[in-house]
């Protein structure tokens, strides 16, 4: 994964994340989800997106925070891993951040270890920390099964 380039960025909580617009992001509000029984916890449930069905992973839970419902305000950050279309749901949607690898550091080793996993560097900001996420390793690290 590249150390510069564009982020689509976003919150989960107080932290401050980012993945590429390379791997073909895109931002909705209020998608209703169809929870899906006897899933995976990380799994929110499924919808349809212009006739392609969506994984919704709630980042909290992945993450490891607490959960908490965004009924019909959900926001949604869209990218593809292989074959499949996800959807991300988040906290509050930032702005697109260009950086530099002058800005990139490791990955904290004080990083939750949930966390940790997931992300593979920061970029120093001028006013906060930009926590580069895996995408693969979010939806690798959880049992899909999709058709």
């Amino acid at each position: 994964m590249s150390r510069s380039g564009s982020y689509a960025t976003f919150f989960v909580g107080d932290f401050f994340f980012g993945i590429p617009i390379a791997i073909g992001v895109e931002v909705t509000k209020g998608q209703e989800v169809t929870p899906v029984p006897l899933g995976p916890k990380e799994v929110a449930g499924f919808f349809n997106l212009r006739g392609q069905i969506v994984t919704a992973i709630n980042m909290r839970v992945r993450l490891g925070l607490p959960a908490v419902d965004h009924g019909s305000d959900a926001l949604s950050i869209f990218f593809q891993d292989q074959d499949h279309l996800f959807a991300l749901l988040v906290d509050r949607v930032g702005d697109f951040t260009e950086v530099t690898e002058n800005t990139f550091e490791e990955t904290p080793s004080n990083l939750d270890p949930n966390a940790r996993e997931l992300i593979v560097g920061v970029h120093k900001l001028a006013d906060k920390l930009l926590l580069v996420l895996d995408t693969h390793k979010i939806v690798s690290g959880i049992n899909l099964v999709q058709s």
